[in-house]
């Protein structure tokens, strides 16, 4: 899907990866990487492997950008309830630093599935994040 959207437009600028997250090489260093919901649907056993291998594939002036959802209070999963501060702890402890915290969108703006309601956003926030590596500050 990706592909098909991204077309035409400056297709030697970007490239989309199908795979094993955890299997990428990590000598392969990308300038941006959008986490669109992929932290909430892996077992929360495997966070910490997910931001070391985050770690490992960002370029060293590299961006990170995190959708953080769903937020709230939320039994099991996937997609498995994440925070903030959760996200934070993950990647601070990797030697990353948020740049912006985007945490009170606009109900248009969150995370949801096209069927589903607009108002459906209220009992699962949704929030933007950028990461860039402490060091490239």
């Amino acid at each position: 899907a990706a592909e098909a959207e991204i077309g035409g437009k400056s297709a030697s600028s970007v490239r989309v990866l199908c795979g094993d997250f955890f299997e990428l090489d990590g000598n392969i260093k990308y300038d941006l990487i959008w986490d669109n919901t992929f932290l909430c649907a892996i077992e929360p056993e495997a966070r910490e492997r997910w931001a070391q291998q985050m770690r490992s594939l960002i370029a060293p002036t590299g961006e990170l950008i995190t959708c953080v959802f769903p937020i709230g209070e939320r039994e099991g999963g996937p997609p498995y309830a994440l925070s903030v501060p959760l996200v934070r702890a993950l990647l601070e402890h990797v030697g990353f630093e948020a740049t912006l915290v985007q945490d009170n969108l606009p109900l248009e703006e969150q995370h949801r599935r096209p069927e589903d309601p607009l108002d459906s956003v209220l009992t699962r926030g949704t929030a933007l994040v950028t990461w860039r590596l402490k060091s490239a500050s």
